[in-house]
């Protein structure tokens, strides 16, 4: 491993360490890393979303934005931890863990149904993005029929879901999303030097009110909802059996490495974007990158592309209805076992409406970053909820917050409700 990606794990654990100052340190520091749910979180948010929304960034704005995904890699690591680590401390899926948080409590059925609203629309609209990213990905790498390969994906998927068999393909398809991610990575180092010899390109961080759309959807597309329900049952089942304190490390290395790795591929995008694309360009961002990476790496260049491009669509259509059916069944009592009838219904409808909104759209990449923006504004009530789930009497005592942890949780809750906030008064003029 190296040093750089020691050092986040090891600066995560230190943080991450629970008000008794006990580490949960079994095993030493050098634990070895084991691929898990971390990675397909990875593989989750670096999907269509991430590669339209940081085309766009790039395109319009340079590198002025790269601050705002330094937050997001941040936040995310944050939210994440303490999903898993509620979890994981409770023995309880996350949407079980907020219903028994609310129980009895006037707040509690009004915060379920925000809750159930919120993941069941967000991953309808973020199921359509990754859908038409699918559709983007394999027609740019084969020039297949757009529509075709829409409903292709959305049949797999569903068919998927139904018999339970999506374990291996997932990890074909996270290797298909690295190759992607390591594609944007070296693109990125070697035209970086161009950002400095073209003067239209903007350098210096741009923190201006006009930008907040693009903020809220680079935060948006890093900072997945429902990846925090996903994470959180995903790690209890690969570490069923395992100690609390050796799950929570291998969760936490992980889930820090494989986060990490997504805001080096989104940053990597946004200087690509950067360095390739004209401030005015004439087409949607994400077809002018491609033609660039045509220019640049004729025909393999774009076939990595774009099948990095529909892995990632594929795997976030597979995760986004999976995730839906852990959240609202869970928060409905509601048996949350994939096999189970009521959780292949919720986890169908979100297939079948993104599907039904990923053909009908005549602008997949305006769909996809409208997705990342609605998500950013739920951000805050999410944040606030597992803030509060995280210091409450339901998990141990040795596994709540401290005051760090507090203190940074309602740092970046601050940020997320000052961004939504902001974008609403936009909204609303």
């Amino acid at each position: 491993m190296k040093p750089c990606s020691m050092a986040v794990v090891w600066a995560a654990e230190n943080v991450f360490e629970c008000s008794n100052g006990a580490l949960l340190n079994e095993g030493g520091l050098f634990m070895r890393l084991r691929i898990g749910p971390g990675a397909m979180v990875a593989a989750a948010f670096i999907g269509p979303g991430t590669i339209t929304t940081a085309s766009v960034a790039g395109a319009t704005t340079g590198i002025t934005l790269i601050w705002a995904i330094a937050f997001s890699v941040f936040a995310t690591v944050l939210l994440q931890e303490l999903a898993v680590r509620s979890a994981l401390a409770t023995d309880r899926d996350l949407a079980t863990l907020i219903r028994d948080f609310g129980a009895g409590y006037w707040w509690g059925a009004p915060l379920l149904l925000l809750i159930i609203l919120a993941v069941g629309v967000g991953n309808a609209a973020y199921q359509s993005g990754n859908l038409s990213g699918a559709g983007i990905g394999l027609n740019t790498a084969l020039g297949t029929n757009f529509t075709s390969v829409v409903l292709l994906s959305a049949t797999a998927s569903a068919t998927l879901i139904v018999i339970n068999r999506y374990r291996l393909l997932e990890r074909i398809l996270v290797v298909l999303v690295a190759a992607m991610g390591l594609l944007f990575t070296g693109l990125a180092i070697l035209l970086a030097p161009l950002l400095w010899v073209q003067p239209e390109v903007r350098l210096l961080p741009d923190f201006s009110y006009a930008n907040l759309t693009l903020v809220l959807a680079l935060i948006g597309t890093t900072v997945v909802p429902y990846n925090l329900f996903l994470h959180a049952t995903a790690a209890r089942q690969h570490w069923q059996g395992s100690s609390i304190g050796e799950a929570l490390k291998g969760a936490r290395w992980e889930s820090c490495v494989a986060i990490l790795f997504g805001g080096v591929t989104t940053t990597a995008i946004v200087v690509v974007a950067a360095a390739l694309v004209p401030s005015a360009v004439d087409q949607p961002a994400i077809n002018a990158v491609i033609e660039a990476i045509e220019v640049q790496m004729p025909g393999w260049g774009v076939m990595i592309l774009g099948m990095g491009l529909f892995a990632a669509g594929l795997t976030s259509a597979i995760a986004a209805p999976v995730a839906a059916g852990w959240t609202i069944c869970g928060a409905l009592g509601w048996s949350v076992d994939p096999q189970s009838l009521r959780f292949k219904l919720v986890a169908l409808t979100v297939v079948l409406i993104g599907g039904l909104f990923a053909v009908v759209t005549s602008r997949p990449s305006a769909l996809i970053l409208t997705a990342q923006v609605t998500n950013a504004l739920l951000l805050p009530l999410i944040a606030l909820v597992l803030i509060m789930v995280a210091n409450s009497s339901l998990l141990p005592s040795s596994y709540r917050n401290n005051v760090v942890l507090n203190a940074t949780g309602i740092a970046v809750l601050v940020a997320m409700t000052l961004l939504a906030g902001g974008k609403l008064f936009k909204i609303l003029g």
